[in-house]
């Protein structure tokens, strides 16, 4: 079943809703200053339309990038380039290198983020990911040290995507592309 969009905003707000509200078993329990969106394919759309919302911190893109040619095919979820211009936090995109359906989408919107801070990792395994491997393989490492950079200050996971000397600049698994990040 299709999901909308929308259901990603009301999941949010439903975190920091349950948050608040006494009696909840997350009250008090959940971290509503570090809010993060991801999704992968079609869920990397969606999670690229609601990274504007000033509650998210960062968002992480898997296999996914907007249609160049505009409307989306995908019922239910929007297409706009345009949002690229409404990001206001770090985003990474985890591509599966040129055999991907999704590269040319992802690097294109990758090209045109012009205001915040971006990585573009490139794994060379297709559309797939490494998401089946033991523990999410690669791409799951590099997602988590993300997080742990952008949601926890962990300098550490910070120096993998940093400096002249990153530790996913020179890892012969994956090719990085940075912006605005030193």
């Amino acid at each position: 079943m299709a999901t909308q969009t929308a259901a990603l905003r009301e999941a949010i707000d439903w975190a920091i809703r349950e948050n608040g509200r006494q009696g909840s078993p997350y009250y008090g329990r959940i971290a509503t200053d570090r809010v993060a969106v991801s999704g992968w394919s079609c869920g990397g759309l969606q999670a690229l339309n609601v990274a504007p919302d000033p509650r998210v911190r960062t968002a992480v893109i898997m296999n996914s990038g907007f249609f160049s040619a505009g409307a989306s095919p995908i019922t239910g979820i929007e297409n706009d380039k345009a949002t690229l211009g409404k990001l206001h936090t770090p985003v990474l995109y985890v591509l599966g290198g040129p055999t991907d359906i999704a590269y040319a989408n992802g690097m294109d919107d990758f090209g045109r983020i012009a205001y915040v801070p971006a990585a573009m990792v490139n794994i060379p395994v297709g559309h797939g990911g490494t998401y089946a491997q033991p523990n999410g393989g690669i791409a799951a490492e590099v997602v988590t040290a993300w997080l742990d950079w952008q949601l926890k200050g962990d300098q550490s996971a910070a120096r993998r995507f940093t400096g002249p000397q990153c530790g996913y600049c020179a890892d012969p698994r994956l090719t990085l592309e940075r912006k605005r990040l030193d």
